[in-house]
């Protein structure tokens, strides 16, 4: 009897995974997920097959035991598959992975070889142990995916990670008894097959809802419904009768088998309708209603709503709002809608289940004006026509007030159970309601935040390039006006060539920058540069700049660009302050131990006043055409650099403005 039993179950289970196999290609997404799962379901479908001729004699047991390892490393696989797309940038799925190739590969070579391995510390190799270990790695698994599984997919997901879980929680039942030196119980050996045939459905339906496998089966539901009820209700009638015929005349093995069977079938059901959010909703219902004073645990529900808040750290606040509600109320999901500053209306920023087609709700809606007290929890929307006539899938509506102002509002589905509202509701979602309300204000203050920021810094480009823009403009006039005194002159032709070439490569920053921004920097890998030609170069940019005779000196800088650039803006400052030319001039001096550049001019100087509380300071100056940008940017330049500015002046007198250079860890300065 043990042996028709066996051909039996290996029939009808390798029949079920071979069609489940062959439909997933044919109906399912063109997916990696969708090829793992069909890859498994055939290796089960094998592996049942084996069972069968082995059932039959036909085939050597260790031709089933060898396939009953490589479908125990297909089903490891899908589950890394579906780990690694829920989180495809997290090292775990990686390592976990690693450990389950090695260990399956392991098995299926203990389990080829039929044989043990003596390791030396008294602990010998079996197959029976590395089953055992792989039943436990695909726990681990199995238990990863479900806690790092989204709150979206793990509804799609949850009846796979349910079978599997039953199924690896047998394997390590069944190896206990050969792992402790006795033998394998016959019983539980022929019912594996009809076990996996009982988690088939489950892993049909799986493929069904899952995003990533979306197994398309079209029919007419009216016709579905029927023929499934009849199926249904057919199968029952007949197991029932089946069960209690062998049970009756033959007893012994095949009667433990059907008790097994109908025991893992048992386990499976529980497991699957207690991870049905409606069955559960229900039990707590009525476990409140019936055994407590009070509905809630306000501790536990505090809990409970700040793990939500931090759960969707990755959404946005409207988001969390909404979800946070929503297990807070067991509603399946809803709609928000946040109110926009100067649009006059209430927007639709996030929804779940259903709010799609939703469009924005002006302040003018009649709506609205159900919703001008503050005291006010939420709304039974099936109790109010205007909420029930524009809104029919609403339950509830929370509105979020702060400060007395109706900031934003939810609309919440259908719990899954019924529940009964009263005063303890009203309490609990009111303090919930005003936590959600601060969170979105605040969230709106850092956004605008934010965006101010972004102005400012995009404001400071401006500034920044119109200034120098005043500086290329000032050097063309210049220009213009020494072209008809030294025209004739070559050395003039070829610093005015000079001048124009730097003009143009300016204008061309600055294009850049306004449409840009301030692009990444680049390495900074040192350059040596002579200071002295830095400086030439700089002067003959402004006519009547005089640069003092010293002995070359070399500087390594990461940017040397920068420099010349602040050092521009100093010249261009002193030049414009001074009465006439050949007043400003440049020289390399020793500051504090401290090589520094130092440009002085001749010009009407400032007040110490002005020095301590206005200068360095944006949109500052005492000049009546300038714009007050050219000492903040020579600064903020040089600092970049490691260095720094420092100033003197006297009124009536003149400026002197030092250009620090970097200190010797920063720069190497070469004689």
């Amino acid at each position: 009897m043990g042996q028709g039993l066996s051909l039996f179950a290996g029939f009808l289970t390798g029949l079920g995974f071979a069609g489940f196999s062959v439909a997933l290609p044919v109906w399912g997404k063109r997916t990696w997920p969708n090829a793992f799962l069909s890859i498994a379901a055939a290796a089960t479908s094998l592996w049942a097959i084996t069972i069968l001729l082995v059932g039959a004699d036909i085939a050597n047991p260790a031709i089933a035991r060898t396939a009953a390892s490589l479908r125990e490393g297909c089903w490891i696989a899908l589950t890394i598959a579906l780990l690694r797309q829920d989180a495809p940038q997290h090292s775990l799925w990686r390592r976990l992975a690693v450990c389950a190739a090695l260990l399956v590969g392991f098995d299926i070579f203990l389990t080829v070889r039929d044989g043990t391995i003596d390791t030396g510390l008294g602990l010998r190799l079996s197959p029976p142990l590395t089953h055992f270990a792989v039943a436990v790695m695909g726990l681990i698994l199995t238990e990863n995916l479900y806690r790092n599984a989204s709150r979206s997919r793990l509804w799609s997901v949850k009846l796979l990670i349910a079978g599997l879980a039953s199924l690896y929680g047998y394997h390590i039942v069944r190896e206990i008894p050969p792992l402790l030196g006795g033998e394998m119980i016959v019983p539980f050996a022929l019912a594996e097959p009809l076990l996996y045939l009982v988690c088939l459905p489950l892993f049909v339906v799986t493929a069904v809802r899952s995003q990533s496998l979306r197994l398309k089966v079209h029919s007419s539901r009216r016709v579905v419904f029927h023929s499934a009820t009849l199926i249904v209700a057919g199968i029952i009638l007949q197991g029932t009768a089946a069960a209690a015929l062998y049970v009756r005349h033959f007893g012994g093995t095949p009667a433990t088998v059907l008790a097994i069977v109908l025991g893992f079938s048992s386990l499976v059901a529980l497991i699957v309708a207690l991870s049905a959010e409606t069955v559960r909703s229900q039990i707590r219902t009525f476990i409140n209603e019936n055994f407590y004073s009070y509905k809630y645990d306000y501790r536990q529900e505090w809990m409970k709503f700040n793990q939500s808040l931090t759960r969707y750290e990755d959404r946005g606040g409207p988001e969390r709002a909404l979800f946070a509600l929503s297990d807070l109320l067991d509603s399946p999901g809803g709609a928000i809608f946040v109110r926009r500053q100067g649009w006059k209306q209430f927007a639709r920023l996030a929804y779940s289940t259903f709010g799609e087609n939703l469009g924005p709700i002006q302040e003018s809606d009649p709506l609205l004006a159900t919703m001008t007290d503050p005291g006010c929890a939420f709304i039974e929307a099936s109790t109010q026509s205007v909420w029930l006539t524009r809104f029919p899938e609403a339950w509830l509506v929370v509105p979020l007030f702060h400060q007395n102002t109706l900031i934003a509002f939810c609309l919440l589905g259908k719990p899954r159970a019924a529940k009964r509202l009263d005063w303890e509701d009203r309490s609990l979602v009111g303090l919930i309601a005003s936590q959600l309300a601060a969170a979105l204000v605040h969230e709106q203050t850092a956004l605008a935040l934010a965006d101010s920021q972004q102005l400012a810094e995009f404001n400071n480009r401006v500034s920044f390039a119109l200034h120098d823009l005043k500086n290329t403009a000032g050097q063309l006039n210049l220009l213009v006006q020494n072209a008809e005194k030294f025209g004739d002159d070559a050395a003039f032709r070829s610093d005015m060539m000079d001048t124009i070439r730097h003009a143009g490569d300016n204008l061309q920053k600055l294009i850049g920058k306004l449409r840009d921004g301030d692009t990444p920097r680049p390495a900074k890998t040192k350059s040596s540069v002579i200071l002295n030609e830095v400086l030439s170069r700089c002067a003959r940019k402004r006519p009547g700049v005089v640069v003092a005779e010293e002995s070359p000196q070399a500087l390594a800088l990461s940017q040397p660009s920068t420099f010349e650039s602040a050092l521009d803006h100093v010249i261009a400052n002193a030049t414009e302050a001074s009465p006439e030319p050949g007043s400003v001039s440049l020289s390399l001096v020793s500051r504090e131990g401290r090589l520094c550049v130092c440009v002085r001019d001749q010009g009407p100087g400032m007040s110490e006043e002005f020095l301590a509380r206005e200068l360095f300071r944006p949109l500052r100056t005492t000049k009546k055409k300038g714009l007050g940008i050219g000492a903040y940017q020579a600064r903020a330049l040089m600092r970049e650099l490691g260095g720094d500015i420092e100033v003197e002046s006297i009124v009536g007198q003149g400026t002197s403005v030092w250009l620090i250079l970097p200190q010797a860890q920063d720069a190497e300065t070469l004689s």
